[in-house]
């Protein structure tokens, strides 16, 4: 069988259903007065949070409908107080400059305020701004730091470009079982994206075992999904199989 091609990295991804349940994230407290005894100041933070959660819940139905000057009021305010959706989404308005001017710089600032919190959207994003040096320095090691991070909290996207960097060496030592490792992790989660590749290792024999039947079960995952690149590496695999035999 020929070299399979392998499909490169994924850039930035804001589709609204991704994102984590507004429900699951932490609220902190950065600006907590501490006036009075420790019991008082925990007591203060848990009446803060209902009134934060539903401030952000404002916040957010004004970015969905697409109010952004609103959403940037509103989330600027949460997000000075370290609430870690709201950090995530400003960043958004500043990358795409919605509801205020476009600065690659603060996206960034608040992606990485959002991914020390341990968001997980905002670790994929601020190892896109590295890999790309967008308003921060061009720095690979740093794109897959973050990467790494976000993949083990389960993001597909993360799980998809740390492979693609270990495949090619680039910000990590090239190590293909490693690319095998983290493709099958966003396979398993059902991406097409990744179960192609992972076929197109299988059959070319990189990093596993070469293995035609398993890169075809994994090419007809992503063809049921209507993956292009699958649907054609089928077809080149049975058009081209009477000649191999």
């Amino acid at each position: 069988m020929r070299n399979t091609d392998i499909l490169t990295a994924k850039s930035r991804h804001f589709d609204w259903k991704s994102r984590r349940s507004l429900i699951s994230f932490v609220l902190l407290l950065a600006s907590l007065i501490l006036a009075g005894s420790v019991d008082a100041a925990t007591s203060s933070a848990r009446q803060s949070q209902p009134i934060l959660q539903q401030m952000l819940n404002h916040a957010l139905l004004a970015y969905k409908v697409t109010d952004y000057q609103t959403a940037f009021q509103r989330l600027n305010s949460l997000a000075l107080q370290d609430v870690a959706d709201a950090q995530y989404y400003l960043a958004t308005l500043y990358d795409d400059g919605r509801g205020v001017e476009e600065s690659p710089a603060m996206a960034a600032y608040w992606y990485r305020r959002a991914a020390k919190h341990g968001h997980v959207n905002a670790q994929y994003n601020i190892g896109v701004a590295h890999a790309n040096g967008e308003g921060v320095q061009k720095n690979m090691v740093d794109a897959v730091r973050w990467w790494r991070v976000a993949a083990v909290h389960g993001s597909i996207n993360a799980q998809f470009n740390l492979g693609i960097m270990y495949l090619k060496g680039e910000g990590i030592r090239r190590d293909a079982s490693e690319a095998v490792h983290w493709w099958n992790k966003a396979a398993q989660q059902g991406d097409p994206a990744a179960q192609y590749n992972l076929g197109a290792l299988y059959a070319n024999g990189q990093g596993v075992s070469q293995d035609v039947n398993v890169a075809l079960n994994w090419w007809a995952r992503a063809a049921e999904q209507g993956f292009e690149q699958a649907i054609v590496a089928l077809r080149d695999f049975h058009t081209l199989k009477p000649e191999q035999e």
